[in-house]
């Protein structure tokens, strides 16, 4: 169960760069699921020719759902990078000078004009990154906020009840509220870190520091951050099932309960 979730949203493009998501918690939490996808690896072995791009495609929720379970199940996908798209019609629209701005997002994977294409209608933009980094692009950012509330949740219940006896009945974990989320967006966009660290719960509650490292990713090799003191602290009272987010900062309301 991993340790900490690190987050950096960059508002002007919709781009937000994780490490601690994965594309299962990205599959199983996302309300606009792909309609079908455009893999930006030419080299990508999935899928099937499509001939006006040069690039494999995946038609259909269904293929689209194997693919993604395929990725999960070889537990290696340092080259996974899609764009999801609508029409396989409007596809072969796209003129020469679109698709090799798709080849240079591929490529280089960030941006050079806008992530969102108009003939491909996309929601998305997915890439995995080295050091188990992800960079995807939303939409609608709503969409990342949700993903990210399950994700806290399910890393907390785990850590609740690591080291539950056989006979004890498990704690249940209520969801975070994906307002609460919004309420730390300004920190997001700086780069900051959540810390699963504390051992077991202490008086009845578990706290999970939040530390603002910025986008300087070095620092997400080891736990230097936990040197530097917390700019927030996010709290479970696991008796009211309630989250309370602690801070000392102007960039979200104090004491907040969900």
């Amino acid at each position: 169960m991993s340790d900490s979730v690190y987050v950096h949203i960059d508002t002007t493009s919709n781009a937000v760069l994780t490490k601690g998501l994965s594309i299962n918690d990205f599959s199983n939490s996302i309300v606009h699921f792909p309609q079908n996808l455009l893999l930006l690896d030419p080299s990508a072995s999935a899928g099937e020719y499509e001939s006006h791009t040069g690039l494999k495609v995946i038609r259909g929720t269904e293929n689209i759902q194997k693919f993604f379970q395929t990725v999960r199940s070889r537990n290696n996908s340092t080259d996974l990078k899609w764009i999801d798209f609508t029409d396989l019609t409007m596809l072969k629209e796209l003129s020469p000078l679109e698709i090799s701005e798709l080849l240079y997002f591929g490529h280089m994977k960030t941006h050079l004009h806008s992530p969102f294409f108009y003939k491909l209608q996309n929601n998305f933009v997915y890439f995995d990154l080295s050091d188990h980094l992800g960079r995807t692009y939303y939409r609608y950012l709503d969409e990342f906020y949700r993903i990210f509330a399950n994700k806290l949740s399910k890393i907390l219940a785990g850590k609740i009840n690591e080291k539950k006896s056989f006979f004890r009945k498990e704690i249940p974990v209520e969801k975070i509220s994906v307002e609460v989320l919004k309420k730390m967006r300004n920190l997001m966009q700086e780069g900051i870190i959540f810390s699963f660290d504390q051992a077991g719960l202490i008086d009845d509650k578990y706290e999970i520091p939040i530390y603002v490292i910025e986008d300087y990713i070095w620092k997400l090799k080891g736990t230097r951050y936990l040197e530097e003191k917390p700019v927030a602290v996010l709290v479970y009272h696991v008796a009211q099932q309630r989250w309370q987010l602690e801070g000392n900062t102007s960039d979200f309301v104090y004491n907040t309960f969900v």
